[in-house]
C-alpha cells in the first residue's frame, strides 16, 4: 500500500489553525483589557478595601 507523504501535513495544518484561533482570541481579550479605562485612585482604593475586608472575614472564620 502506498501512501502519499502529504497526508502527514494534515494534523499539522489542523494544529496550526487551532493555534491561530487561540492567538487571535487571546489578542482580542488582551486588546480589550489594554484599551479599558483605568479606574481612578478612589475607585482603585475602594476595590482594594473590599478585597481586604473579604480576606479579613475569611481569616476570622478560620481562627478559633
Amino acid at each position: 500500500m502506498t501512501t502519499n507523504p502529504i497526508w502527514i501535513l494534515v494534523p499539522w495544518a489542523v494544529f496550526a489553525v487551532a493555534l491561530a484561533l487561540k492567538v487571535l482570541k487571546f489578542g482580542k481579550v488582551l486588546k480589550r483589557h489594554l484599551i479599558a479605562p483605568t479606574p481612578s485612585t478612589d475607585q482603585f482604593r475602594q476595590i482594594l478595601e473590599r478585597i481586604w475586608e473579604q480576606e479579613a472575614q475569611k481569616e476570622a472564620k478560620w481562627r478559633p
